[in-house]
């Protein structure tokens, strides 16, 4: 009779996990109806009087930062930072080959040219190593991300922009309440980005947020997301820049300031399961938890990422393995974890007519994506990663749950062997 549920036992979790995100309450609704019925749902200037203006206060405070500017999408957000910090038609940019799409489509919005670095195995962020070996005189900027809420090595980081005159900019959208050396990720960078997407630790459905110390920086920012106007201005049709409309709803804005109450308990709530996840996984063998690096003061999850080893587990392979997982109740996957330059965009240069910004003189030299080989994020991406959703981390007992169905796995993987 056999054990696993792909072969036909009973699953550790009939009818799955039963995960619930995003969490609202009573306080939500009220905050959302009273937006509704002030009648005032767009805020052109964010003023302490506006939804928009009070999150942005609480937000910078959250994160130790003076300046940030509410936006519509995170991905607008990175495209804004990379807009206000001077990014330019054919300068390099220095991104992750792993992560979500938006990353690098930022700076192809903005007619720059996306580079993709290799990432550290042993904890799936950016390797400065290889950002070092990519520098050129075309460089401008680096994006490192905090992929799945763990913090990228910010030290290294900063430290290669200082030598070569880099703009940082943290793309923060997985990581709200993580920290590295006690300050939150996205207030280390020139620049950090979030997003408010719903499956994100911090939601209203939609929108995103650019963080900064700069004061010059946030009045750019700030104009540029709002027609090219300049706060405060009274004439509200005279325009500095040729911006773009990126303004969020004061009804989103609303959502998001009683969403905002919730964060700090819900990110040690994750932080303190995630520990004693990696904990019980690291006993089972075979199933390492990413690095587990003191620099990391807090981590706020959006993926928790498990570093499969197929020896281990007989030399059946990940995918399998994956299979077995979900066959127990456990929503598991490999994230956005292919390579970018592996998507179709990339790897057959779909940019267009002109071909712009790739193959036009904005650059001026020749690029294909399809002859990209970042090493270690292929062999992950084929072998290796397997991803479990934050919201597992939201409860003990769907923990407990994931550790018994690997444990199930690994004592019965002979039925998988067959």
């Amino acid at each position: 009779m056999p054990e696993l549920a792909i072969k036909g036992g009973e699953p550790v979790a009939p009818g799955g996990l039963r995960l619930e995100w995003p969490i609202i309450d009573e306080a939500d609704k009220f905050a959302v109806l009273e937006a509704l019925t002030s009648r005032r749902w767009c805020a052109v200037e964010h003023g302490p009087e506006t939804k928009n203006g009070q999150f942005e206060a609480a937000f910078c405070r959250y994160l130790g930062v003076e300046y940030g500017i509410l936006v519509d999408n995170g991905t607008n957000a990175l495209f804004l930072a990379l807009k206000a910090g001077g990014i330019e038609p054919g300068d390099e940019v220095i991104v992750p080959a792993v992560t979500f799409i938006a990353t690098a489509a930022a700076v192809i919005h903005a007619n720059a040219i996306p580079i993709f670095a290799d990432i550290n195995p042993e904890t799936y962020q950016i390797d400065p190593n290889s950002v070092r070996r990519l520098i050129s005189d075309r460089t401008k900027a680096v994006i490192p991300v905090h992929y799945g809420g763990y913090p990228a090595d910010m030290d290294e980081i900063m430290q290669i922009a200082g030598e070569h005159n880099l703009l940082v900019i943290e793309d923060a959208a997985e990581a709200h309440g993580s920290e590295w050396r006690g300050r939150k990720v996205g207030s280390i960078g020139h620049f950090g980005c979030f997003s408010f997407q719903q499956g994100k630790p911090l939601t209203c459905g939609e929108g995103g947020f650019v963080a900064t110390g700069s004061r010059e920086l946030a009045a750019k920012a700030a104009s540029y997301a709002n027609f090219g106007r300049i706060t405060g201005k009274a004439d509200i049709y005279e325009h500095h820049w040729l911006g773009y409309n990126m303004r969020l709803s004061e009804i989103h804005a609303a959502l998001l300031l009683s969403q905002l109450r919730k964060l700090p308990m819900q990110t040690e709530i994750r932080h303190a399961n995630g520990e004693y996840l990696a904990s019980q996984l690291e006993k089972i063998g075979g199933v390492k938890p990413l690095k587990r690096d003191p620099r990391i003061t807090k981590r706020g999850y959006y993926f928790f990422f498990i570093r499969y080893i197929s020896e281990e587990f007989g030399g059946v392979h990940r995918d399998i393995f994956l299979k077995a997982l979900r066959a127990e109740g456990i929503p598991a996957h490999t994230a956005h974890n292919r390579p970018l330059y592996m998507n179709p965009a990339f790897e057959e240069m779909k940019f267009g007519r002109t071909g712009c910004p790739i193959k036009c003189s904005f650059y001026g030299k020749p690029i294909d994506y399809s002859k990209v080989h970042c090493p270690v994020a292929e062999y992950i991406y084929k072998n290796e990663v397997v991803a479990l959703p934050k919201d597992i981390l939201m409860d003990r007992k769907n923990v407990n749950l994931v550790i018994e169905a690997v444990k199930k796995i690994k004592e019965n993987i002979h039925e998988l062997a067959d």
